[in-house]
């Protein structure tokens, strides 16, 4: 093999490993945003577990949120 046709392999395996990491930088995005919808999900979930936990009464009634009542 010559020198000039060890440049070239050289040089289609660098263009091959770009488009490679390319696409898997396209599918990364993908699971990023994803995983940063699931993860605001869990947290809208979870406070509304904490507020749960919060306005339970320790005899098992549940404290009821009313607006103020008028005199």
């Amino acid at each position: 093999m010559s020198l000039g046709d060890r440049i070239l392999s050289g040089l289609k395996t660098i263009v091959l490993i770009e488009e490679r990491t390319k696409a898997l930088d396209e599918a990364l995005k993908g699971v990023r945003a994803k995983i940063e919808s699931s993860v605001a999900d869990h947290e809208k979930r979870l406070t509304r577990l904490e507020t749960i936990v919060e306005i339970t009464r320790p005899d098992g009634g549940v404290l009821r949120i009313t607006p103020p009542q008028e005199r």
